[in-house]
């Protein structure tokens, strides 16, 4: 039996940004990264508002990867 969508574990709201438009938002970010630095970049490349306030909540670490800051932003979803 299929599980309902609302139910499903990669469920995301609406508003939510998609993990794509993240990481399209985080190109050409140098790293390592703090969150300032990733916000600079992210708006340089025009990230739409969702993207910019996801990134926003995230908390300030020095970042190695995009990897570790789609990490942080699903923790913070």
């Amino acid at each position: 039996m299929a599980q309902h969508p609302a139910h499903a574990q990669n469920h995301r709201h609406p508003d939510e940004p998609r993990p794509d438009d993240v990481e399209r938002a985080l190109k050409g970010v140098e790293f390592p990264a703090n969150k300032e630095h990733v916000l600079r970049v992210a708006k340089q490349n025009g990230a739409d508002g969702e993207v910019i306030a996801i990134l926003e909540k995230i908390n300030d670490h020095h970042f190695d990867s995009t990897a570790a800051i789609l990490r942080e932003v699903t923790r913070t979803e």
